[in-house]
């Protein structure tokens, strides 16, 4: 009989606790709100891979102009959506916060690596296994249940790559696709953070990690390289792009769990 109280006042606290969570301005706190977020945001920065084609320099070059350009954009970003709080939000972040940075560096680098290094197809056919694992790692490091579609997906996405390793064996593309696969599970790891710490906007840490991976690349980088073209389009990546794509995919994954354990 104590047993069934205390399950019932804990059930009763958690719908509580979800209310009163839905609805806060900065981060939405539904679940389709948040599928809604991300799917847009992935849409918005589906053509990156192409721009970072059309941009047409060497990996440092492109890795500078995307990040540090895309630094300012999610900078004004953060502080819009954090009015009351402005540049102390950076402060807010904490360990994991520096732990998604330092994810965004690594997965940064190795998207833009396997873009320039294999075909963009099998970069973005790779890339798109990051929620699976996210859905996988979060089972493991957060708790999250896994459905049985997201299995379902998983299988058939390794199916896929199964296939398209098997035909890069032999080619030089094989690096790219390796890279392509490591960006993937840093987005994954990116995606877990975020989950697990979902009461706190992680926009400045992706701000941190987008100045990082500019200051790594600037020495290498020969920006006076850039054709006039390919400068409008680091532009158009760097201050459009990125900053509104990156934003959308890191708020969608803080969604309250009200649904899954209601």
């Amino acid at each position: 009989m104590v047993r069934r109280c205390e399950r019932s006042t804990e059930r009763r606290s958690i719908e509580q606790n979800c209310k009163r969570t839905v609805g806060h301005p900065s981060i939405p706190r539904t679940r389709l709100a948040g599928v809604l977020l991300t799917l847009v945001g992935v849409i918005v920065v589906s053509p990156d891979s192409v721009l970072i084609r059309l941009i047409n320099a060497d990996m440092w070059t492109i890795l500078m102009c995307r990040s540090l350009l895309g630094a300012v954009g999610l900078l004004v970003i953060s502080v819009v959506m954090e009015k009351p709080i402005g540049l102390k939000g950076f402060r807010r972040i904490g360990i994991p916060g520096l732990a998604l940075s330092v994810s965004y560096v690594g997965c940064t680098m190795c998207f833009v690596y396997a873009v320039t290094h294999t075909t963009v197809a099998n970069a973005l056919v790779i890339m798109s296994i990051s929620p699976v694992l996210g859905a996988l790692m979060s089972r493991v490091v957060l708790g999250e249940p896994v459905g049985v579609r997201t299995w379902l997906g998983a299988t058939v996405i390794l199916l896929g790559l199964i296939i398209i390793f098997r035909n890069s064996l032999n080619r030089d593309s094989i690096n790219g696709d390796m890279a392509a696969l490591g960006a993937a599970f840093l987005l994954a790891t990116k995606f877990v953070i975020v989950r697990g710490s979902k009461e706190i906007s992680m926009v400045p840490a992706v701000v941190i990690g987008c100045l990082l991976t500019g200051l790594i690349a600037a020495p290498m980088a020969l920006p006076l390289s850039l054709t006039p073209q390919g400068f409008l389009f680091a532009l158009l990546l760097g201050l459009v792009l990125v900053p509104l794509g990156t934003t959308m995919t890191t708020l969608g994954p803080a969604t309250c769990l009200c649904l899954s354990r209601g």
